[in-house]
């Protein structure tokens, strides 16, 4: 089994099919890659395939697709930033995906594998050309010290004392929904666990403050964290919808193999979801010291494409690696408040 894969560039359009750690794009052409197309050859009967996702100019992170399908745009002048790569199928335990990104002003990176994301995001420089491997999973192409992505994050002003008799009056009705908590058969539903730690639980604790802070600074703000998250998400979405909300926003964290960053989820074309994203984003980033993988735009998740209103999906962070920023729920609610209230 060996990985095959073409890649869409910046004048040049659709290059050749290569192959097993051959190089797709171009090194010292100035070219961006646009868009990308990955499978798998010699499978057979095997039960294999192969996922990915990039990160695109303006966009930020796209739909995940597979085997074959074309993973960013065509004709539209957008530069890939960067990417993510995974194996699936009952057959691939033993096998990794590795991949190397060359970019622009940094040449090649180190070797990811296995749904590390590789290549940049923040500082706007292309993706040029790629390189991807199907191997054992004993082999290692990674090189000690070297990055594989690199993430820009523009400094922030220097933070303001965040008193009340800072924030001026604004009017905005919010829907503030914490993730997972009770299911659709009435069971309970923690969401992501690792350890001790629960999504439900952290997402309950950072949305209190939230709802908390909101309503202090004149906001109306209807949330399930007022009852401990007993509504699951199809009556969060119903009663949102009933009430006439200007805005859905919904509290998760990404599972324990999740890399650190927030990760926003987005209706796609949405521009008030992206601003929306966005403002949270920045709140979160500027007080909490966490990065981002950006913001994906995503049509098949329910609070977003069943909402009447503005919605954003906000991933805090991976239980596991931001664990000790996610137990921080003072600050981080805080900064949710923040950044809704930016938006308004």
């Amino acid at each position: 089994m060996y990985s095959k894969y073409r890649s869409y560039l910046q004048n040049l359009a659709y290059q050749n099919w290569v192959k097993q750690g051959e190089e797709s794009g171009t090194v010292g052409q100035g070219l961006r890659m646009e868009a990308i197309e990955i499978k798998l050859e010699d499978v057979g009967t095997l039960d294999a395939g192969i996922r990915y996702q990039t990160y695109l100019q303006d966009f930020g992170w796209q739909a995940e697709v597979q085997n074959g399908q074309t993973s960013g745009t065509t004709n539209e002048s957008r530069r890939i930033e960067a990417i993510k790569i995974l194996l699936f199928g009952n057959d691939v335990a033993d096998l990794s995906v590795w991949y190397q990104a060359q970019c622009e002003k940094i040449g090649w990176m180190n070797w990811c594998r296995d749904g590390e994301v590789a290549g940049t995001a923040g500082g706007s420089l292309r993706l040029e050309t790629i390189r991807i491997l199907v191997l054992p999973k004993n082999i290692d192409l990674k090189v000690s010290g070297a990055d594989g992505f690199k993430q820009y994050v523009k400094a922030p002003e220097p933070a303001q004392p965040q008193v009340s008799g800072n924030h001026g009056s604004k009017s905005g009705n919010i829907y503030l929904a914490v993730g997972h908590g009770i299911s659709q058969d009435g069971s309970w539903d923690s969401g992501c666990v690792d350890g001790n730690y629960t999504e439900a639980d952290l997402m309950l604790a950072i949305g209190k403050v939230a709802v908390a802070k909101l309503r202090e600074w004149g906001l109306n703000v209807s949330s399930d964290a007022d009852t401990d998250n007993d509504k699951n998400i199809i009556v969060g979405v119903a009663l949102a919808n009933s009430l006439g909300t200007d805005i859905y926003i919904s509290l998760h964290c990404d599972y324990n193999a999740a890399p650190s960053g927030t990760l926003p989820i987005i209706y796609p074309g949405s521009d008030s979801g992206m601003n929306l994203a966005n403002c949270v984003n920045n709140a979160v980033m500027a007080r909490m010291g966490i990065g981002t993988r950006g913001v994906i735009q995503e049509g098949d998740q329910l609070e977003v494409n069943t909402t009447d209103m503005t919605a954003c999906i906000f991933e805090t962070g991976s239980i596991r690696a931001d664990i000790d920023i996610l137990l921080n729920a003072q600050a981080y609610g805080e900064a949710v408040a923040q950044g809704i209230y930016n938006y308004f």
